[in-house]
């Protein structure tokens, strides 16, 4: 798992330590008497919880995680392929994605002036302008922000490369208001932390539940397990039907690989209904 980002690694970590409990209990496990079985059954249960492409996760973790025993000699071979991936139709569905108007309502959340609200609204501001993931936030240091330039570099994440994106004036303005007017002490160089002590930097699940208090403040209601994202899909849906090209979308947003970005062709409906083929028949 060394070429996965720190927030997908605990993920895993969360999904596999429930499976040890689950199916072995908090005793030493014997992993010689783990069946297939008990292996299908939990990949199974948790799917269920989860939604679109979440519900791979759970086979995907319990999977490297056999593997990782099989290679240490400590189960047989062959048993990890019990660990079953639901069927994912990649295309399937829409992406989620916010209106003009509800992008605004969530930005005048958090409208106080207290430090913890300064600094919540300007990481709204990152997310919303830019579509940042919520990794890319949290790791945010002072020395990656050229304030001359009016730029800012993200470092090597879940893309595993760098890449330089203007600062917007307004999301420059938000994070001056924080750090000038509600930035604890810290010798965290890492330009968002707690607002109380220890005042640590923050962590992306912790990015994620505040945006998803905003979305709840603001009124706005989004699927279960969904937050920080709903941005980059409105910003991707934004860049694609204003004719901005795949490549420069998947550049901007930090994909891997430019077939992540396809899934935005959807929602370029003016283009979709200039290829489409004239009915024929009759009507029903």
């Amino acid at each position: 798992m060394t070429g996965l980002a720190l927030s997908t690694r605990q993920t895993y970590a969360h999904l596999v330590r429930r499976f040890i409990t689950a199916r072995l209990g908090v005793a030493p496990p014997d992993w010689p008497s783990l069946t297939a079985a008990q292996i299908t059954t939990f990949v199974g249960q948790e799917a269920a919880r989860r939604q679109n492409a979440g519900r791979k996760l759970p086979a995907v973790a319990v999977r490297s995680f056999l593997r990782f025993l099989v290679f240490r000699g400590a189960l047989r071979p062959g048993l990890e392929a019990a660990a079953p991936a639901p069927p994912q139709w990649k295309y399937a569905s829409l992406p989620s994605r916010l209106t003009p108007e509800d992008i605004e309502r969530v930005l005048a959340v958090y409208h106080e002036g207290t430090a913890s609200s300064r600094r919540n609204r300007a990481m709204l501001f990152l997310l919303a302008r830019l579509g940042l993931r919520a990794q890319d936030v949290a790791s945010l240091c002072f020395d990656d922000i050229d304030w001359a330039d009016g730029r800012f570099t993200l470092r090597p994440g879940k893309s595993r490369r760098a890449r330089t994106l203007p600062l917007p004036h307004d999301v420059g303005e938000a994070i001056v208001a924080y750090v000038q007017g509600g930035r604890p002490q810290s010798e965290s160089r890492q330009v968002f932390v707690r607002s109380r002590p220890p005042c640590r930097s923050l962590t992306s699940a912790a990015v994620w539940a505040i945006v998803r208090q905003a979305f709840t403040r603001a009124g706005i209601v989004v699927p279960p397990g969904v937050a920080s994202h709903l941005f980059r899909h409105t910003i991707a849906s934004q860049m694609v039907n204003h004719g901005v090209s795949f490549k420069d979308v998947a550049d901007i947003l930090g994909h891997q690989s430019i077939q992540t970005t396809g899934i935005y062709a959807k929602l370029e409906l003016e283009a979709l209904a200039a290829v489409a083929l004239p009915w024929g028949g009759e009507m029903l």
